[in-house]
């Protein structure tokens, strides 16, 4: 009768998670988090600085759209860090309003150097200065580069989602 009811005891026991099993799970899956966190934030930050030079094309590209549309010139000027804003204002137009469209950069992204701090979309022709800016993030930078002729683009030496400068 003993015998039996230690193997009934030993049975049941051998269906039950001991507490060492559960740490060593909780041990596992510490290090699969900590391991994780720096390459998700890491993930986050490139999204983001994506996602902001895809907003500045998409702002710059408005303007260029809305001068030749009212063939009239529209002034941007590049407010460098810590401001990190971009101003279009429309120079003696009867079509659109006289306020300045201010565009501000996502916090964490900065616009760190120009070739110009002014330019102008100018009208039909849409002729003016080669030029350039670049935002710049903890992963990486991004050159934005506007043509003579007005064809905006961007390229980054670290960022795969562009091509190389």
């Amino acid at each position: 009768m003993d015998i039996s009811l230690s193997r009934v005891h030993q049975q049941e026991g051998e269906f039950g998670i001991s507490l060492l099993e559960i740490l060593v799970v909780m041990m596992i899956v510490s290090i699969l988090s900590y391991l994780s966190i720096p390459a998700y934030q890491h993930f986050t930050y490139q999204r983001q600085l994506l996602h902001s030079v895809r907003e500045t094309i998409a702002f710059l590209s408005y303007q260029q759209q809305q001068a030749l549309l009212f063939n009239v010139r529209i002034k941007i000027t590049l407010l460098l860090s810590p401001n990190n804003k971009i101003i279009a204002t429309p120079l003696h137009s009867r079509h659109l309003s006289e306020q300045q469209d201010i565009f501000q950069l996502a916090s964490g992204i900065q616009l760190k150097q120009s070739t110009v701090s002014n330019f102008t979309f100018g009208g039909i022709r849409q002729t003016l200065k080669p030029m350039s800016f670049v935002l710049h993030s903890v992963e990486g930078e991004v050159k934005i580069i506007i043509s003579s002729l007005g064809r905006i683009r961007a390229c980054s030496q670290s960022m795969k989602a562009f091509s190389s400068c």
